[in-house]
């Protein structure tokens, strides 16, 4: 039984529904791939704006990847970039911690997202955060990676691991899909 359920998957989180229809994200935003229908893998990124003074949250942007852009979008990224920002993750994140949340709830992917990977600062400290997470179909697929939520300090931190190369060529992305100028681009970091 434990086996059949952990190949099904858990069902998309609420957290990366559409924060417009609260349906799932259908489409790649690269190619336009059915990502819900579709046999390819895809990447949810999110990423998120606290306003205190408001007591609100806004969503600045969501979208849906397919492995196949995303991978394209991940060549176009230098080497130099590639092997900075996989070092800093691999020396900065707290393994234990998400594992430690995985097991306190396993059937509840928000709670593995309460605290940020790198930082270990909780969800309602931190002004911006990004989360992002690997599906397939209408399942969460966590074989390459589980969820995750990288606080506005990380993000820094990692933007600042980035060549110009790679700088220009996430300014082009968002550009090109969100019509987002080159200085909101620091709030998206492809990890």
């Amino acid at each position: 039984m434990e086996d059949h359920q952990h190949e099904e998957g858990l069902p998309i989180p609420r957290i990366f529904l559409n924060t417009d229809t609260g349906a799932p994200l259908e489409r790649c935003i690269g190619c336009d791939y059915p990502v819900l229908e579709g046999e390819r893998y895809y990447m949810i990124e999110k990423v998120f704006k606290k306003y205190p003074e408001l007591e609100k949250t806004e969503v600045l942007f969501e979208y849906a990847i397919c492995s196949v852009c995303y991978e394209k979008m991940k060549e176009a990224m230098s080497q130099e970039s590639m092997q900075n920002l996989s070092a800093y993750m691999m020396q900065n994140t707290d393994f234990n911690k998400l594992q430690e949340r995985i097991e306190e709830k396993p059937d509840d992917p928000e709670h593995w997202l309460s605290h940020c990977l790198i930082k270990g600062t909780p969800k309602d400290e931190m002004k911006e955060y990004q989360m992002g997470a690997c599906f397939k179909g209408n399942r969460l697929a966590t074989d390459f990676m589980p969820p995750f939520m990288v606080g506005e300090l990380a993000l820094e931190e990692m933007n600042a691991l980035l060549s110009k190369k790679t700088k220009d060529e996430m300014d082009d992305f968002m550009g090109e899909h969100f019509g987002i100028p080159p200085e909101l681009r620091k709030d998206l970091i492809l990890i």
